[in-house]
């Protein structure tokens, strides 16, 4: 079985995964229909979109297989792919000292032949890859190579449309709770604000005894219990904007060079 060399981004590449949601739920039908279009484009039984994980490989979209998922251990095909960052095509599992051992080549399904093509992020991680399998050694020729090429770069902007579909109804939730809320603060508001103001000008007027000015003061003490709970209200909201705008910074750094830093080989 290969000896893989992992990413120098692997940090990054696991970070990114997990923030697009892109292992939470698989198979998903738009993904195994691309996997089904890459099997049936380079005439191969077997097509999948593979997303590497820390310990699994998960098939965000299958075809030709009932596996959703696979240990590291039975495949070192699609972790090769990641790591090179290049098609990688196996005419030959026996023939080929990296793969010959590997689970999936000495059992089922007896994958002989392999490639596949990485599934890089707008970030420039190589998240998975794109790949078909056959049970008997073979060749593809130049057109299936770019087609693996294309549904490479179609998964990736999938998985980027289907994060950014998520993002806009978290905003759209956070959105409608802003304007309920600020519907009720202003409604609610308003009342005790103007009630409070006369009070005040009434003491301050000087025009009231003492008794009835000490009614007063009871008074207002009275009603800043839901003045206090209108605050609180209007905290709240400054948090839901802070949460919003913190989303935002994080879409858009997501969506432009991605993080510099390295991390350590495993």
């Amino acid at each position: 079985m290969a000896v893989i060399p992992w990413p120098s981004d692997e940090i990054e590449r696991l970070a990114e995964l997990h923030a697009l949601g892109a292992l939470e739920t698989f198979p998903q039908p738009d993904f195994s229909a691309i996997a089904e279009l890459a099997a049936r484009t380079c005439q191969t039984p077997i097509g999948l979109v593979n997303l590497v994980g820390e310990d699994r490989q998960y098939f965000k979209g299958h075809f030709g297989i009932a596996a959703t998922s696979w240990g590291h251990q039975t495949s070192s095909y699609c972790p090769y792919v990641i790591s090179t960052r290049e098609l990688l095509e196996v005419p030959d599992a026996l023939a080929d000292e990296r793969f010959r051992d590997d689970p999936i080549v000495t059992r089922e399904p007896h994958a002989r032949f392999y490639a596949g093509v990485p599934i890089i992020s707008t970030a420039g991680h190589a998240l998975g890859a794109i790949c078909v399998m056959d049970h008997t050694p073979r060749e593809l020729i130049p057109a299936q190579r770019r087609a693996l090429t294309t549904l490479a770069t179609s998964a990736a902007n999938l998985l980027q449309a289907q994060h950014q579909a998520e993002a806009l109804k978290q905003f759209q939730e956070i959105s409608k709770r802003e304007v309920r809320l600020l519907r009720r603060v202003t409604g609610d508001l308003n009342a005790p604000l103007s009630t409070l103001r006369a009070y005040l000008q009434l003491i301050h007027d000087g025009h009231l005894d003492e008794t009835t000015a000490g009614s007063l003061v009871q008074t207002i003490k009275r009603d800043n219990g839901p003045l206090a709970e209108l605050i609180d209200e209007l905290m709240l909201l400054a948090s839901l904007n802070t949460r919003l705008a913190a989303f935002t910074q994080s879409g858009q750094e997501r969506a432009g060079n991605g993080p510099t830093q390295k991390s350590p080989r495993r």
